[in-house]
C-alpha cells in the first residue's frame, strides 16, 4: 500500500468520525427536545426597522390556536320501565304522500344544534324563540340604569271574526299570542312589499303580529307605526307564528279556530307580497280527532328546508319544502313533498279507556339533534326519533299540557333536561280544583328528576294551572326557572310567579300577581349578566322584578287582558292584550 492511499484512508476515516459526532449531537438534540414546542425560527422581513426604532413593516407575530373544545357526548334517549311506551297502551298509524306505511326511514335528516345555531336572522323567529323554546328575546337590554318600565308607543288593532266553536267572536291578541321581531337583511327587505317610510329606514327592524281578528300585522318596533299593509289571513290566528330561520321572506302560522271560511288549517304567507303559498290540515280525513286547531309554532330546519309541526287533530306532519327563492327576481315559492302524517291513540284517548281525553298538541314542538319532544291534550309527555318516527319514551304528567315544555342541556355533566306543568283540566275534583305539580324530567329517559307539589289551582270559567310557558334563567340566573301559576286558590285565583332553583326546585321566591297570567315571562339581562323578569297578568299589569330576589322594581297598568306573551329585542318589548291593542315598552 502506498503512503498517499493511506493517507487518504486515514482522511477517510477522521471526516466520517466527525461526521457521526456531528449525527450524534444531532440526535441528541431531537431526543431532548422531543415533546416540547419548540419555535421555528422567525425570518425579520425588515432587519432595519428595529434599528430605525420600529419605523416599517415588521412581521406580525403568529396567534397561538385556540383548543379545540371537546364535544360533549350525550347517551342516546331510550326508555327505562316506567317510561316504556307500551305502558302507556300507545298505539301509531303513518300516512307517506296518503298512502298508509308500517315503518318509516327519513330521506333526509333533520338534525338540529343549539339556540345559537338555530337561525341566521337577527331576531325573535318563533314561539319562544328557537328549537330549544327557552328564549323569547333577542341580545341585551344594555346598561339598565332605572330599572323602569316606559310605555313608547300604543297600536289599535280593531275587529273581530266569528268563533267556529261555540259562540261569540275572537278579537285583540290571545294565548299564546307571542309576537315576532325580525332585523330584516338590506337585500331581502327590498323585495318586500314595505311602505316607503320602512323602505328607507336603516336597521329596519320589524313585529310581526298574528291576532285573534283574522289580521297579521307588521310595525315598527321602535315607533309602532304600521309598515304594510295587514294580511288578512281569513281565521282566527290564537297561537304564535315563525319566520323561516334562513331570513327568507315566509312566514308560518296556524288558524287556531274553525271560523266562516270553513276549518281551520295551517298556513304558509309570502312576505313579498301577502299571498299564501301553501296550507295543510283543513278537514283532514286523517284525523281521529272532530276539533282542528293549529296553535303551535312551526319549526323550521333550515339545512334540510323541512317543515315539523304537531297539531290539535292528533297529527304531527313533516315534509319538504321545496324552497325557491329569487331575490334578484323578487319571487319565492313552495312546493311541498315527501307528505308524512304521524297519529296516535293512547288508552286514555280511546273509547274504553280510563277517561275521555283529548287527542292533539296545543304545545310547540322541541328538536335537539334528532329527536323531538312534545306534550299532549292527554297528560303525555314525548320523545320521538324523527328520523323514524318512532316514539322513544313517554312521561305521565298527568294532565292537559298546554304550556310548551322548556328544554335545556348541561354540558358539564352531559346531561339534558325538560321542565314542564300542566293545566287544571282532567285532574280537577268535584269543585273544579286540582293539583298543579311542575317536573323536572330527563331528557334522555323520561325520567323524573323531581317534582315540585307546585299549586292548587281552579279551572272556573278558564282553565287554570300552567298555561304559561316557564323562562329559563340563564347568565347570572342559570340556577333558575321562572314559573307561572294561573288561577292559584290561595290568591283567590289571581297567579302566582315562583322562581326555582333547578337543582333542587327550592322556591327561591314566590311573587302574588293582581291577576291570572296565561302570559309566559321573559328574562331580559344586561351587559353584566343580571337579569330582570317581566311578566303581564289578566288584569293589563306589565310587571317588572328583579330576578334574583323577586323586588318587584317596576309595573305598569295597561288596557285589557294579557293572555299573549312578549318578545323583546334589545331593551324592547312587545306585546298585544285582548282590549285590541298592541303596547312597545322600553326596558331602562
Amino acid at each position: 500500500m502506498s503512503k498517499r492511499n493511506s493517507g487518504a484512508k486515514k482522511s477517510l476515516h477522521i471526516a466520517l468520525l466527525l461526521a457521526g459526532i456531528v449525527i450524534a449531537i444531532i440526535v441528541a438534540t431531537l431526543i431532548a427536545t422531543a415533546g416540547q414546542n419548540v419555535p421555528a425560527p422567525t425570518l425579520d422581513l425588515n432587519p432595519d426597522a428595529s434599528a430605525s426604532g420600529g419605523i416599517g413593516p415588521s412581521a406580525s407575530p403568529t396567534a397561538t390556536p385556540e383548543p379545540t373544545p371537546t364535544p360533549v357526548l350525550y347517551p342516546s334517549p331510550t326508555s327505562v320501565a316506567q317510561t316504556d311506551p307500551d305502558a302507556f297502551g300507545l298505539i301509531t298509524e303513518m300516512q307517506l304522500d296518503g298512502a298508509s306505511i308500517t315503518d318509516y326511514v327519513s330521506s333526509y335528516r333533520t338534525s338540529f344544534g343549539t339556540p345559537d345555531e338555530f337561525t341566521s336572522v337577527e331576531g325573535v323567529t318563533t314561539f319562544r324563540g328557537n328549537n330549544f323554546r327557552d328564549d323569547a328575546t333577542y341580545g341585551t337590554a344594555g346598561s339598565v340604569e332605572d330599572k323602569t318600565l316606559n310605555l313608547v308607543w300604543t297600536a289599535d288593532i280593531p275587529g273581530s271574526i266569528a268563533k267556529g266553536t261555540g259562540s261569540g267572536t275572537w278579537f285583540g291578541c290571545g294565548w299564546t299570542g307571542q309576537p315576532l321581531i325580525v332585523r330584516w337583511d338590506e337585500d331581502v327587505k327590498q323585495v318586500m312589499n314595505l311602505y316607503d317610510s320602512a323602505m328607507a329606514t336603516q336597521d329596519f327592524t320589524e313585529v310581526i303580529y298574528a291576532t285573534e281578528n283574522s289580521n297579521i300585522y307588521f310595525l315598527d318596533l321602535y315607533t309602532g307605526a304600521f309598515t304594510r299593509d295587514e294580511i288578512d289571513g281569513g281565521f282566527t290566528f290564537k297561537g304564535s307564528g315563525s319566520i323561516d330561520p334562513r331570513g327568507y321572506p315566509l312566514l308560518y302560522v296556524g288558524a287556531g279556530d274553525s271560523g266562516p271560511n270553513g276549518a281551520a288549517r295551517n298556513f304558509i304567507f309570502s312576505l313579498i307580497d301577502g299571498s299564501v303559498l301553501y296550507e295543510y290540515g283543513a278537514n283532514d280525513d286523517f284525523s281521529l280527532r272532530n276539533f282542528k286547531g293549529f296553535d303551535a309554532a312551526t319549526l323550521v330546519h333550515a339545512e334540510s328546508d323541512s317543515v315539523t309541526y304537531p297539531s290539535e287533530t292528533g297529527i304531527i306532519y313533516r315534509f319538504r319544502l321545496n324552497t325557491q327563492f329569487d331575490m334578484e327576481a323578487g319571487t319565492i315559492s313552495v312546493n311541498p313533498s315527501d307528505m308524512l302524517k304521524w297519529r296516535y291513540t293512547t288508552e286514555r284517548t280511546r273509547q274504553g279507556g280510563t277517561g275521555s281525553y283529548w287527542l292533539g298538541m296545543e304545545t310547540s314542538l322541541i328538536m335537539w339533534e334528532n329527536y323531538m319532544y312534545f306534550a299532549d291534550n292527554a297528560g303525555n309527555m314525548f320523545c320521538m326519533d324523527s328520523s323514524t318516527m318512532e316514539v322513544i319514551w313517554m312521561q305521565d304528567v298527568l294532565d292537559d299540557t298546554n304550556c310548551t315544555p322548556v328544554f335545556e342541556l348541561n354540558e358539564e355533566l352531559g346531561e339534558a333536561y325538560i321542565y314542564v306543568g300542566t293545566s287544571s283540566h282532567w285532574t280537577a275534583d268535584s269543585n273544579e280544583i286540582a293539583d298543579i305539580p311542575f317536573w323536572k324530567l330527563n331528557a334522555i329517559t323520561g325520567e323524573i328528576i323531581w317534582q315540585d307539589e307546585g299549586y292548587r289551582c281552579t279551572r272556573t270559567n278558564v282553565s287554570g294551572g300552567v298555561q304559561a310557558s316557564p323562562a329559563l334563567g340563564k347568565n347570572n340566573l342559570s340556577d333558575l326557572i321562572f314559573v307561572s301559576y294561573a288561577l292559584t286558590v290561595d290568591t283567590d285565583t289571581r297567579g302566582t310567579l315562583v322562581a326555582y332553583d333547578k337543582l333542587t326546585h327550592e322556591k327561591v321566591w314566590v311573587k302574588n300577581l293582581r291577576g291570572y297570567s296565561y302570559s309566559s315571562p321573559i328574562v331580559m339581562y344586561d351587559d353584566d349578566g343580571d337579569g330582570y323578569v317581566v311578566t303581564c297578568d289578566s288584569t293589563g299589569h306589565m310587571y317588572l322584578f328583579d330576578g334574583r330576589t323577586g323586588e318587584t322594581l317596576d309595573s305598569l297598568e295597561l288596557e285589557g287582558n294579557f293572555e299573549a306573551s312578549p318578545a323583546a329585542f334589545g331593551n324592547m318589548i312587545v306585546i298585544g292584550t285582548r282590549s285590541s291593542k298592541i303596547y312597545g315598552v322600553r326596558l331602562g
